[in-house]
């Protein structure tokens, strides 16, 4: 009864961590250090091994992105299960997440590293090593009203896409040639009070960090040339490659951080009811691999470049696009479906025009 007492204890104590974030290497490292000190070794949960059957035979039905939720419902429950880990490493590593792959395997070799599969895992990590993108780097604030800013490395990618509109084409490879900053959540209604004394947003009734909107281009430009004065910064708004290179972060996603819109962004299917959607708070639906928030939906995004109706001669060196008469925005809204959210996705409008679901987000050249 005693062995059995105790046996329970530890299933629970394991059962019940919390699932930690990506970056929070020391208490993961409490799970490693629990799980290797547990004699005997805990036992999964039926439910967690329901999800580990269901995953398995995902990956045998080539349903990948099915698998990789279901190995990670399993990891929330049982986040002390070795093989769990290297198995979500290995379907990650599948559909080329190649930074959250070496996360996984990393982490399998905390938790096993006697095991057989050990040198073959670290072949892996050094494999995915040379093709992982770029990740990015601090955040800061230039003043208490700022917004954060997330640095991003230089980089490549691909901008566009051959399955959406004529104006998505054609795929072209860009090379961002110098890191540079941008906002990690739309320019809230507070961040925009604080440098311009008022609020135009329609829904002004709306939280202090909800996204400022009825703001047009030109609206744009004018708070950036305030708070430039302000902080002796060079704010300024992203280019349209810059916007997509920090919406995808190193993906091919069909959403900014997802291939489910819901879950990384306010759309007319989850702001609201059918009469009454808005948006909402700024990061609070899941962020990017950037940790970026709220690209795809909350409000359309002005970005600096002049609309063309197709990539044709567009500059690959992630540099605006000018010699236009319109500009454009990306990234969707809470009032439009979620299609419109699409990483590749792009509208327009005049730079005078200002409508209550555009806003922007701010970007920044590092000195």
């Amino acid at each position: 009864m005693h062995k059995l007492i105790k046996n329970l204890a530890i299933v629970f104590t394991l059962f019940c961590m919390p699932v930690f974030a990506d970056n929070n290497s020391d208490s993961f490292q409490e799970v490693v250090t629990q799980y290797q000190a547990a004699n005997p070794k805990p036992v999964m949960p039926e439910v967690a091994r329901k999800f580990r059957v269901q995953a398995e035979f995902a990956v045998q039905e080539k349903r990948l992105d099915q698998a990789i939720d279901l190995y990670r419902k399993t990891l929330d429950i049982v986040p002390w299960w070795p093989e769990g880990h290297y198995n979500l490493a290995l379907v990650l590593g599948e559909t080329k997440k190649y930074r959250e792959a070496m996360r996984e395997m990393s982490r399998y070799l905390l938790l096993a590293p006697e095991a057989l599969e050990t040198r073959a895992a670290q072949d892996k990590i050094y494999q995915w090593e040379s093709v992982a993108e770029p990740e990015a780097g601090k955040i800061f604030k230039d003043c208490a009203d700022c917004p954060e800013m997330v640095e991003l490395p230089a980089g490549s990618f691909v901008m566009g896409s051959n399955n959406g509109e004529p104006d998505e084409k054609p795929l072209h490879s860009v090379t961002i040639v110098k890191s540079f900053a941008i906002g990690k959540t739309e320019v809230t209604q507070a961040q925009w009070r604080a440098v311009m004394g008022n609020n135009p947003s329609y829904f002004e009734a709306c939280d202090d960090t909800c996204p400022v909107e009825q703001v047009s281009w030109s609206d744009a430009q004018v708070f950036i040339k305030k708070l430039n004065v302000k902080t002796g910064k060079l704010y300024r708004l992203p280019s349209e490659a810059e916007w997509e290179y920090a919406c995808r972060a190193g993906a091919q996603q069909e959403y900014c951080g997802s291939d489910n819109a819901d879950s990384v962004a306010w759309n007319n299917s989850n702001s609201g009811s059918y009469l009454f959607n808005s948006p909402h708070p700024v990061a609070t639906r899941q962020a990017n691999a950037f940790g970026l928030y709220d690209m795809s939906g909350n409000v359309w995004e002005w970005v600096e470049d002049n609309y063309h109706a197709s990539y044709n001669g567009a500059p690959e060196d992630g540099s605006a696009w000018m010699n236009g008469t319109m500009h454009v925005l990306r990234g969707g809204s809470w009032g439009k479906d979620p299609k419109f959210g699409r990483a590749a996705r792009r509208s327009k409008f005049s730079a005078n025009y200002s409508d209550f679901s555009y806003g922007f987000r701010l970007a920044q050249t590092l000195q």
